[in-house]
């Protein structure tokens, strides 16, 4: 069994000291996923990421992220707004009629998309991304 090996790529915004601001592509490892179809077509984000490489604007990078970080972006994402409406249905189902709990779990679930939503800058910070090379 062969392991697959998921590139990711972005383009150079801006340079800042010893940093640069990328424009990240969704590609590589969205095309791998399983889930890519639910996600926001040609929707780019930029992170700034700390390099000492001789980069200028426009300069094309492949970028490394940790499997360790994807695997808890991929829980973030999908599984807290899924925790949220269980637990709010569970919840409510003690004490209120089972229509009013499915709507109460439905509300909380999108609640959990606004904490996903909220919690998506600073969590996109303490991800593992490294510019491996240029290309």
């Amino acid at each position: 069994m062969t392991e697959e090996i998921i590139e990711d790529s972005g383009i150079v915004k801006e340079v800042r000291n010893n940093s640069v601001v990328v424009e990240i592509e969704r590609g590589g490892g969205c095309k791998s996923c399983s889930m890519h179809g639910f996600c926001m077509k040609n929707v780019t984000s930029e992170i700034q990421i700390q390099t000492d490489l001789p980069l200028e604007p426009g300069d094309k990078v492949q970028l490394d992220i940790s499997a360790v970080g994807r695997v808890w972006a991929s829980l973030l994402i999908f599984g807290l707004p899924l925790a949220m409406l269980f637990m709010g249905f569970l919840v409510a189902n003690i004490w209120l009629s089972e229509l009013i709990s499915i709507l109460l779990g439905f509300t909380c679930m999108g609640l959990g998309f606004v904490i996903v939503r909220c919690l998506d800058g600073g969590f996109a910070k303490k991800l593992n991304i490294r510019i491996a090379r240029k290309i």
